[in-house]
């Protein structure tokens, strides 16, 4: 997640060149949906990122992703900063001006380190976020919407949590007062329908939301 538009098409570039799938976020707003959507391994954080900043924006992240490996990308030295950031969740810190070579190495020194399952279990049922398929165990498939993958998403991510109606609003449609509370409803039935047998692990919690049981 970069504001400068030019450094983050410099790093796209370099990073695409080395073999790197890659998305850029011009704030902070933008940089939590982009995680949430693409289940990155590695996350490079600027922290004077517009909406709110970068240590915000990690501490978004750890609150629901202990694994994924995440690089502190600033222009701020003071060794205050560094603390906060590690702190927050970081496991690197390259201050600016900084050389692609070492950013490199830094990634992928941390990408060994880093242990990510890319795939997400509703029972059986296989879950791939980035690719929004469940898979069964008699090997059928099929594939969730944007937000029916999102919503599934933070149910297993919370898995044995109760997510209210506005809680989800807020995590898949980012806004919890102006869509209806019916949507989450009717998203949790399209879930439940996709998932077929499994679809009974969603449990309705009455005056409080959608749980998926573990």
């Amino acid at each position: 997640m970069e504001d400068d538009s030019k450094i983050a098409r410099l790093l796209e570039i370099f990073l695409q060149n080395h073999g790197y799938q890659v998305k850029i976020a011009p704030d902070g707003e933008k940089g939590w949906e982009e995680f949430v959507f693409f289940d990155p391994k590695i996350v490079i954080v600027d922290l004077m990122l517009p909406k709110f900043d970068g240590f915000e924006l990690i501490e978004k992240i750890r609150s629901v992703d202990q694994e994924v490996g995440i690089i502190v990308l600033t222009a701020r030295g003071e060794v205050e900063n560094r603390i906060k950031g590690f702190k927050k969740g970081a496991d690197d810190y390259v201050p600016k001006p900084f050389h692609l070579e070492e950013l490199l190495a830094r990634i992928e020194a941390l990408e060994k380190r880093v242990k990510k399952d890319e795939l997400l279990r509703v029972g059986q049922v296989i879950f791939d976020p980035k690719s929004r398929t469940l898979t069964f165990p008699d090997g059928t498939e099929t594939v969730l919407s944007e937000r029916e993958s999102s919503l599934l998403y933070w149910l297993v991510v919370k898995a044995g949590t109760v997510l209210s109606r506005e809680e989800l609003l807020e995590l898949v449609w980012k806004d919890s007062e102006n869509i209806s509370k019916n949507i989450v409803d009717v998203y949790i039935k399209y879930l439940r329908d996709k998932l077929k047998d499994y679809g009974g692990m969603i449990k309705t919690v009455r005056g409080s939301g959608y749980v998926l049981d573990t």
